[in-house]
């Protein structure tokens, strides 16, 4: 199946958004920093869209994920660990591989709205960004109208540009790192699974040894997950070479943890080819993003991350900001 492929813009004094109608993607931003200086720090794929399903065509920047997660229940889940009846046929869900309609636009605000199917148990989302008329801000608003109760797993998916010249994590507050339950590349990740560390810059890896993922890129090639518990942002991006730094903030209360993903040049296979860099900031509600595909033990300190607890007829509302600041 394939989406046409439709772009919105909205620009104002200090940058410039471009939205995907496929999936609500925004990507790129601009930010002006001032002295003719900008900053784009929102991924886009690099790869040509053809035979990719329509997430992965146009793979960029930051989307809403309901429910998130993959449509497949992995092959390696390890013992302990019990697949789901699979619900949804999306990696992601239909709202990260179906067009959104614009519904109002303005010179500080778009808005975008995305039906899902009768049989869903979310009526419809809506999706508000607006642009801070004295910053190099944008402020998203995510409407979520559930039809019927339900929990459902739930993240945003903000994906950054890991450029050669590296990227550091230098902000954000947390209570525990969590590593992915198994190898998210068998054979090339680094990180020993099922663990919990204290800290991003002292992960536990194969052979003994530690791994800092604060400064990217790696030096080898790998892609890793982690589940950063009981965040408390904003998550600071420090762009060196840029003289920039990124600011994600977003509302806990809703979203607690985030999914870190590192692609490092790890997957080699079609489209990835060994030559994907980005770093995902994933604010969410779920065991890393499997909830929706597998249960873990009890005893898994991630275990009660099951997801948004929705009401019918009760609008949910997430906010979050995307910034930047010149050093």
């Amino acid at each position: 199946m394939t989406e046409r492929e439709t772009f919105y813009h909205l620009a104002w004094a200090h940058g410039e958004v471009t939205v995907r109608a496929v999936g609500g993607m925004i990507a790129p931003v601009e930010f002006d920093l001032g002295g003719g200086r900008r900053i784009s720090p929102l991924h886009v794929a690099p790869w040509k869209p053809d035979g990719l399903s329509p997430l992965m065509a146009g793979l960029r920047g930051e989307w809403p994920c309901l429910p998130f997660g993959p449509a497949r229940v992995p092959d390696n889940l390890p013992p302990g660990w019990r697949a789901r009846t699979l619900e949804n046929g999306w990696d992601h869900g239909y709202c990260s591989n179906h067009r959104w309609e614009l519904v109002s636009c303005s010179d500080a605000e778009l808005s975008f709205a995305i039906e899902l199917p009768a049989d869903d148990p979310v009526e419809r989302l809506e999706r508000h960004i607006r642009a801070q008329a004295d910053a190099p801000a944008i402020e998203v608003e995510l409407v979520i109208h559930p039809r019927r109760d339900a929990v459902i797993p739930f993240a945003l998916h903000p994906t950054f540009v890991v450029p050669k010249e590296g990227v550091e994590i230098v902000g954000g507050g947390y209570a525990a790192v969590h590593t992915y339950p198994m190898p998210p590349e068998p054979g090339v990740s680094r990180l020993r699974p099922g663990l919990v560390a204290s800290s991003l810059k002292a992960l536990p890896a194969e052979g003994g040894t530690t791994l800092d993922v604060t400064c990217l890129p790696l030096p080898f090639k790998s892609e890793e997950l982690l589940q950063v518990a009981e965040c408390k942002p904003p998550f600071v991006l420090r762009y060196a070479e840029q003289h920039a730094e990124v600011l994600l903030d977003w509302d806990t209360a809703h979203l607690p943890d985030a999914l870190l993903w590192i692609s490092n040049g790890g997957r080699a296979h079609a489209p990835w080819a060994g030559t994907h860099y980005a770093l995902g900031i994933e604010p969410n509600n779920s065991c890393f993003d499997l909830t929706s595909v597998a249960t873990p033990p009890e005893s898994h300190p991630l275990a009660r991350r099951t997801g948004l607890q929705l009401r019918a007829g009760v609008p949910l509302r997430i906010a979050y900001r995307l910034s930047a600041r010149a050093l």
